[in-house]
């Protein structure tokens, strides 16, 4: 086994693990004193962590009087903490379980840094793998879900990630360790304690080899991962938009892929959305249906003209902002108005989104900035002084609902629209060839509108 542990070790860092200061989590459980004797035997420089969560009274307590005894007889640095792992989870809404590994994991990088150590080493091993990729595999996690717990994942790694619980058993019980026992770990109420005591037996009584065979399966699942994760980018920077406010999928280009589901559920997983609606989405994808809406609990996306369109939920509303007279510019959620008036107007009005030139003496202040409301009308430039509704307009122009939401009106004081910001000046402010005063007013981004 140490022998073994030496090899795997140097493999995983492609290097002498001698070169390297390690802190080792350790519980006090047969895990990690089996993971600490190998250090020590190894002659491998290392330090002790050991979180005491407080969940079992006298219990707990009697671990980290353990811990540290273990790290006196091994003549390393000990590194000990309490918290409150019940209430911590309680104000972030977490099971125990997870506040207790968020807490474990921060704490642990804190001391790395602080103590100069190389690594956080932790004990997990092939059967733990084996364990999560079972219970992943009940939830629907996908392709990643499949790839166990990683050996190495920055900072953190995991040497004992090749043997199994039986490989280290025989050496708890050849080298004589004593350990603590939680004994938690021997109910059934736990999900991967009922996979470790019910469901992994069973699959041994199947296959013998049980562990060996999904070792070895996670080589070729990992390497399928790692092929698939470099296609599905080299794609999505063909066809994936990131603006400020949105993240904007072209469908067109991936409408018949053979594996758009998985490249679906890939991409949309991180924005919020579980199994259950990227097969909605990917069904609507197939069947075309512009206009449907699905919520995450952080995002919402929209399938508009051809495109996949993801933002935030929950933006909060830009409230409306008045322009008083004398002012020459405004600011607006991430964005600059400026305001010029001339005794001489242009040569040529450019033709830009961002500018608009209109008739001076129409303006009537104050002015205000807000977002279109139902039942508003217009009348665009050019289209012989027919009215419009905004809303008409918008669709007209293809502006997908999430858009439109943000999309600014600049209304007169007497409640005519006079620009619809980016797009089109109202015909009743347009200079005519009877004008003698002019204004400008032009829209600048100043910030990340990310952040509105």
């Amino acid at each position: 086994m140490l022998k073994a542990f030496q090899d795997y070790f140097s493999q995983l860092l492609q290097d002498n693990p001698a070169n390297y200061r390690f802190l080792l989590a350790i519980s006090g459980g047969k895990d990690s004193i089996v993971l600490g004797d190998l250090f020590y035997c190894a002659g491998i420089p290392f330090g002790i962590a050991h979180m005491n969560f407080q969940l079992r009274g006298e219990a707990s307590d009697g671990d980290e009087r353990f811990v540290q005894a273990f790290a006196k007889r091994c003549e390393v640095p000990c590194f000990t903490t309490a918290v409150d792992t019940k209430n911590y989870a309680t104000e972030h809404q977490l099971s125990t379980q997870m506040a207790a590994r968020k807490m474990r994991y921060k704490w642990l990088e804190k001391i790395r840094q602080e103590g100069g150590f190389d690594y956080i080493v932790t004990a997990h091993h092939l059967n733990d793998s084996v364990e999560t990729i079972l219970y992943n595999f009940t939830k629907g996690s996908g392709i990643k879900g499949m790839l166990g717990i990683p050996a190495v994942n920055g900072r953190v790694i995991r040497p004992l990630s090749f043997a199994t619980r039986q490989e280290i058993d025989a050496y708890y019980n050849q080298e004589e360790l004593v350990h603590r026992e939680d004994a938690s770990n021997a109910e059934s109420g736990y999900a991967r304690n009922w996979i470790r005591h019910e469901v992994v037996p069973k699959l041994q009584k199947l296959n013998p080899s049980f562990e060996q065979t999904v070792s070895r399966n996670l080589v070729y699942w990992q390497q399928i991962n790692a092929w698939f994760e470099q296609e599905a980018q080299q794609l999505k920077a063909q066809i994936w938009r990131t603006e400020p406010l949105r993240h904007t999928l072209q469908l067109s280009s991936i409408q018949n892929h053979p594996a758009l589901l998985t490249l679906l559920f890939h991409w949309l997983q991180g924005f919020g959305f579980v199994a259950e609606q990227i097969s909605g989405i990917h069904a609507a994808v197939l069947e075309q249906k512009q206009g449907k809406l699905f919520l995450s609990k952080s995002h919402k996306a929209l399938i508009h003209q051809g495109k996949l369109i993801i933002e935030v939920q929950n933006t909060p509303p830009s409230l409306p902002q008045l322009w008083p007279r004398g002012e020459s510019s405004l600011s607006l959620y991430g964005q600059k108005i400026t305001f010029s008036t001339y005794t001489k107007g242009p040569i040529s009005i450019p033709n830009q989104a961002d500018i608009a030139w209109v008739d001076a003496t129409e303006l009537s202040f104050p002015l205000e900035l807000r977002h279109w409301r139902a039942g508003d009308v217009f009348y665009p430039l050019g289209m012989a002084g027919k009215p419009k509704k905004i809303q008409d307009y918008f669709t007209d122009e293809k502006i997908d609902r999430f858009a439109k939401d943000r999309i600014w009106l600049l209304v007169n004081g007497d409640g005519r629209i006079i620009w619809v910001l980016g797009f089109r000046v109202d015909e009743r402010f347009k200079i005519r060839e009877d004008s003698t005063h002019f204004a400008e007013f032009q829209l600048i981004p100043q910030l990340d509108l990310s952040k509105e």
